[in-house]
């Protein structure tokens, strides 16, 4: 291999940095295939070996630069280049659609490596009912008439089905019309099914309230569609985002998790992590709109000890709980059927209530106890249980660490016989890994009534490492908190 000498490197380097490059071609559906007096040649679909190849430039534009339009060829000059992007913005402007900043530039390097390909001999292939479902969309006029532009400035012919590629690319694409029919347009009335069936699980699950949110329902309405259509025809898409929003928005990120079973459920689609983080977006900034809208709760206070009782009760619940409870006022028990309770959301009583309403009452010790115990600061380890505590276990492996796990919590009645199988189907949703050396497999298993946590902490991923000999785990049910360390 006269290669290595001409580079001073091994072949031995060779050999374990071609294992690499398989492991990325092999996301692709691409093989490497070896001939002898020959070389290696990648071998795969067009669509796919395309695919392949942006990703790689999408990367090395991260690294390079921070402009939004990079030269990602040395064939292709940056006037090129920003010639495309300009061809781009005049048609999405013509048609009254907005994409974002991300989404353009990226067209505009899906459009270059066309062109590359295309003058090199090199033509996707489309399954024929793709092309015709394309052809109707309406976004395969504007890929015609972004080719025709692109046909004139290089003088190249973009075949049907390379024009059907650059539509293929805008279906993909969340392209939020400018007007209310072209909304219309978007959201029809199988997108919406989709979208109230996911905030349902949701809710189930999570309990956040946001399943009437509208604009969450407009929001992964439009993000949908062309999700959807990403994952039909197995476009690759990058969060930059994503381990950000796993850090800092994790009940976000969970709700994503349970959309996206929730849209292999409805579509036999699955998601990867990356469209996870995205919906993850939505569901974020709906829950901070929950937030902002819900405003202090309101209560009455009844008091049956006279009005010095009552004002103590009612500066004690403002100084602790302060703007986010309003307490509208006091009353004396033999009053409260003849107060106004509308608007009041419960009731605070220090003597007990026999009578119902139509809203809660809540006993004032409740109260109390509840004060005195978040004022009173608790060491860490009182919220973990000796019995579900396990020191130096020798386990040797990630699978039978949970399984350990699995097995005292069956024996204890803490979980039932399907709630091992839940942890690993929530595991292939997306890694549970949230960085800094900690991962949770998983927040909320499939089963509502099987919740449960598992932390780990060790000197990798553990996803990405066969022993637990030094790691903790924990796994909790209802506040109720256990686990096992090895050498920790």
């Amino acid at each position: 291999m006269k290669i290595n000498y001409e580079l001073y490197i091994s072949k031995s380097t060779i050999q374990l940095d071609l294992k690499t490059v398989k492991q990325i071609f092999d996301e692709y559906g691409i093989v490497l295939k070896s001939k002898p007096n020959f070389g290696i040649k990648a071998s795969g679909s067009e669509i796919k070996l395309r695919f392949c190849l942006s990703e790689y430039l999408f990367d090395r534009n991260d690294d390079h630069t921070n402009t939004l339009v990079d030269t990602p060829f040395s064939s292709i000059s940056k006037e090129d280049i920003d010639q495309i992007h300009k061809i781009i913005l005049k048609q999405i402007q013509k048609h009254q659609i907005s994409m974002s900043d991300i989404a353009i530039n990226n067209l505009c390097i899906h459009i270059a490596i066309a062109y590359k390909r295309i003058v090199s001999g090199h033509h996707v292939v489309l399954v024929h009912s793709d092309i015709e479902e394309i052809n109707q969309q309406k976004e395969y006029q504007v890929a015609t008439e972004i080719a025709a532009d692109v046909e004139n400035y290089y003088h190249v012919k973009f075949p049907q089905q390379e024009i059907a590629y650059i539509a293929m690319h805008l279906l993909g694409t969340k392209l939020l019309s400018q007007t209310k029919s072209q909304v219309d347009h978007v959201i029809n009335d199988e997108i919406l099914h989709l979208v109230h069936f996911v905030l349902e699980k949701i809710e189930e699950q999570l309990e956040l309230g946001i399943q009437n949110d509208q604009e969450l329902i407009l929001g992964l309405s439009l993000h949908l569609k062309p999700a959807v259509n990403r994952i039909k025809f197995g476009m690759n898409i990058r969060n930059p985002m994503l381990q950000d929003i796993k850090n800092n928005y994790p009940l976000a990120y969970e709700a994503g998790i349970i959309a996206g079973i929730a849209v292999k459920e409805y579509t036999g689609i699955e998601m990867d992590e990356n469209e996870i983080g995205y919906l993850a977006l939505h569901f974020g900034a709906a829950i901070e709109r929950k937030k902002l809208q819900s405003g202090p709760k309101r209560c009455l206070v009844v008091c049956a000890s006279g009005l010095g009782t009552a004002q103590l009760i009612f500066y004690r619940l403002k100084s602790y709980f302060g703007h986010n409870l309003e307490v509208v006022g006091t009353t004396e028990y033999y009053k409260l059927k003849q107060m106004n309770l509308n608007g009041i959301d419960f009731i605070v009583s220090s003597i007990p209530i026999q009578e119902s309403f139509h809203i809660p009452v809540i006993d004032l010790k409740s109260i109390e106890k509840f004060i005195v115990n978040q004022n009173t600061s608790q060491p860490i380890l009182s919220y973990f249980h000796k019995d579900l505590t396990f020191l130096k276990e020798k386990l040797g492996t990630q699978e039978r660490a949970l399984e350990f796990l699995n097995d005292v919590l069956l024996d204890k009645g803490l979980v039932d016989d399907t709630f091992l199988e839940a942890i690993y189907e929530r595991e292939k949703v997306a890694p549970t890994a949230f960085g800094n050396l900690v991962a949770i497999p998983p927040d909320h298993p499939k089963n509502k009534e099987n919740l449960c946590g598992c932390l780990y902490v060790g000197k990798t991923d553990y996803l990405e490492r066969n022993t637990c000999s030094n790691h903790l785990f924990v796994m909790c049910k209802k506040r109720q908190l256990g686990g096992f360390a090895g050498n920790v």
